[in-house]
């Protein structure tokens, strides 16, 4: 809507995606050629990654394995798109994804235990973010 002239690509995860699946509505009522590349790795990734890095690996609420078939919640809003499951697959899928008219989604799946950098670390500001931990 900001900027409707150019390509717009949505890179979400899926615990963040289901936080905010009622904008595929928006998607979809506002007519908007939105690109989303969801990286689906059954987590809340980023607090996985805090119990893993910070707390002691002492994992709480974080397993999204009751995830919906996330092509036919698309599809219900008249979005298309395709699932991955191999990096050999990544760029052909964003070749049609990009090739794409109107909204797309791009379903990834990654391993459950891929971490997301940089990170904020708990009681940090955003200007001291970490780049990877040793």
């Amino acid at each position: 809507m900001a900027r409707p002239n150019d390509t717009v690509i949505c890179i979400s995860g899926d615990g963040s995606f289901m936080m905010n699946v009622q904008e595929l509505g928006t998607v979809k009522r506002k007519q908007l050629p939105l690109k989303i590349v969801l990286l689906d790795n059954q987590r809340l990734g980023m607090v996985r990654q805090w119990q893993q890095l910070f707390f002691q690996e002492r994992y709480s609420e974080t397993t999204l394995t009751d995830n919906p078939d996330f092509l036919t919640l698309a599809s219900a809003f008249g979005i298309p798109g395709q699932h991955i499951t191999r990096k050999d697959q990544v760029e052909a899928a964003l070749d049609t994804m990009l090739s794409s008219q109107g909204p797309y989604l791009l379903h990834v799946s990654i391993d459950e235990l891929e971490n997301v950098w940089p990170l904020v670390p708990p009681g940090a500001s955003n200007s001291e973010m970490l780049e990877k931990l040793s």
